[in-house]
């Protein structure tokens, strides 16, 4: 499942897509690499919104893996 960006034009960093028995449940925008350590800590902190789901996939948009890759 990719992201769809809808908006003003402003393309994020990277989504973090939040899943719970399989499915996507929920999703984070995230503006840089901080943004992306901080929501995986708090998936690893007890009692944390973020920690009731079971698997987060982080997702960046087209641009950036090119830019990675």
């Amino acid at each position: 499942m990719n992201p769809v960006f809808l908006g003003f034009g402003v393309i994020p960093y990277a989504i973090i897509i939040w899943h719970m028995d399989g499915q996507a449940e929920h999703r984070s925008i995230c503006g840089d690499e901080q943004d992306i350590q901080d929501m995986l800590e708090r998936h690893q902190t007890e009692g944390d919104f973020y920690s009731r789901y079971d698997a987060a996939k982080v997702y960046y948009p087209a641009q950036r893996e090119e830019m990675i890759a």
